[in-house]
């Protein structure tokens, strides 16, 4: 009769164990391992296909809390064929005084979106990643925007989200921000009235469009097609009237290090000790979205907002974004490198002096100040006299809703010239 050995409990406790975790470390890797895969890869960038909320009606916004007829659902074509879907609410003041005309149309809504942005200046929205232009937050962005700011908002949703026909990528969202540009330009809105505002993925496409406004001004010959304008012969370079980025990454390489799937599961986290592996891994990254090697190039006035408690971006992102408009007028750092790290006193000395510097001259070119009950804020304005640019960190308002922040609002406001103050 064969004997069974009955292992310690100690030691069925610690086979259960070892099993669990190679488990679950084949399933990181597997799942890391999918992510290079280019249809994976997308999903996990865009997140396109969860069209929240589900079976949406996008021609009656009046079922996602807008006020009847103040919210229009329009077509905007791309210039490679495309269509994608948006809506345009009109500016509260526009809205009450017009009351009548959109109740009882005695004009067609074309020629009422054209008297509203003659009227009021309009907010260019580009939103997130994931859901669609009908998602709640989103939703009380524009009626913050339309009361409080007093400014039209054109919200598209880009192609795959939503209604919108295609498929996403890094070049194809840009092109959508360019197409919903030419729809408020070919109805008669003005550069200058133009505000273009960026929530988290949407600060990415800001930055990528704005960014290449500028170079077409360098080489385009029209608005339609570059980025500057012909009236009557006189030449002059497409600029919005500035640019505002909530809940900003510096690129999707660097955020890939702190970013949390589902804000539970970490992405390369565990990989930290290991730099060469996650190196590797980000080799086979399509989706780069590099903010931080476009954003010094943006000409028009800057705001950067960043909650403190954002529990998807950390708001060092935005720090980095600011920081890098004084870089040039700093004294390098040198690359910290291994070698740095256990050089000589001497080499430590240095940098240790160059830091010094560094942090004596930032101080001399920003200007940090306390918005009471709402956060902190950097001001630097030396290197251009035409563009400010200015970081809010503020100490509480999430990821999706720190736009929400009055205090933002308000200070959006002062900066731009819109609302109340205008």
């Amino acid at each position: 009769m064969a004997m069974t050995v009955q292992l310690p409990p100690r030691t069925i406790f610690l086979q259960i164990v070892r099993r669990f975790f190679l488990i679950l470390c084949g399933t990181y890797f597997l799942l890391l391992a999918l992510g290079a895969v280019p249809f994976v890869q997308k999903q996990l960038v865009y997140a396109h296909n969860f069209k929240f909320p589900f079976f949406c009606q996008y021609g009656l916004p009046e079922r996602y809390d807008l006020a009847p007829f103040k919210t229009h659902n329009v077509r905007i074509h791309t210039s490679d064929n495309e269509t994608l879907g948006a809506w345009f609410t009109l500016a509260d003041p526009f809205y009450v005084s017009h009351k009548a005309d959109l109740f009882t149309p005695t004009s067609s809504s074309e020629e009422l979106i054209r008297s509203a942005l003659r009227a009021h200046p309009t907010i260019l929205f580009l939103h997130g990643m994931g859901a669609t232009r009908a998602y709640r937050t989103r939703v009380q962005h524009y009626q913050t925007f339309a009361s409080r700011l007093q400014a039209n908002v054109l919200a598209p949703d880009y192609r795959g989200f939503g209604d919108s026909t295609g498929t996403p990528s890094e070049a194809g969202l840009t092109l959508d921000a360019r197409a919903a540009w030419d729809w408020l330009r070919e109805r008669g809105a003005l550069p200058e009235n133009i505000l273009i505002v960026g929530n988290s993925l949407g600060t990415g496409v800001a930055v990528q469009f704005a960014s290449s406004l500028e170079s077409e001004g360098e080489d385009g010959d029209k608005w339609s097609g570059g980025g500057k304008a012909e009236w009557g012969g006189e030449t002059r370079r497409e600029q919005p009237r500035g640019v505002v980025l909530l809940a900003a990454f510096s690129n999707i390489e660097t955020l890939l290090d702190t970013f949390y799937v589902l804000k539970i599961v970490p992405l390369l986290v565990p990989l930290r000790p290991f730099p060469y592996i996650s190196g590797f891994l980000k080799r086979f990254l399509i989706h780069r979205f590099d903010s931080l090697a476009k954003v010094v190039e943006l000409r028009v006035p800057l705001l950067i907002v960043h909650a403190e408690d954002d529990w998807d971006i950390p708001y060092s992102h935005s720090q980095t974004l600011f920081d890098a408009f004084l870089e040039q007028h700093l004294p390098p750092l040198p690359e910290m490198t291994a070698t740095i790290m256990g050089a000589s006193d001497e080499v430590a000395e240095h940098v240790a002096k160059l830091s010094q510097e560094r942090a004596v001259l930032r101080r001399e070119l920003v200007t940090a100040s306390e918005i009471e009950r709402v956060g902190r804020m950097e001001v630097f304005s030396k290197d251009r006299p035409d563009r400010k640019v200015v970081f809010i960190q503020t100490r509480w308002g999430g990821h999706d809703t720190v736009g929400l922040i009055e205090g933002v609002q308000d200070y959006i406001a002062e900066m731009f010239n819109m609302g109340y103050v205008a």
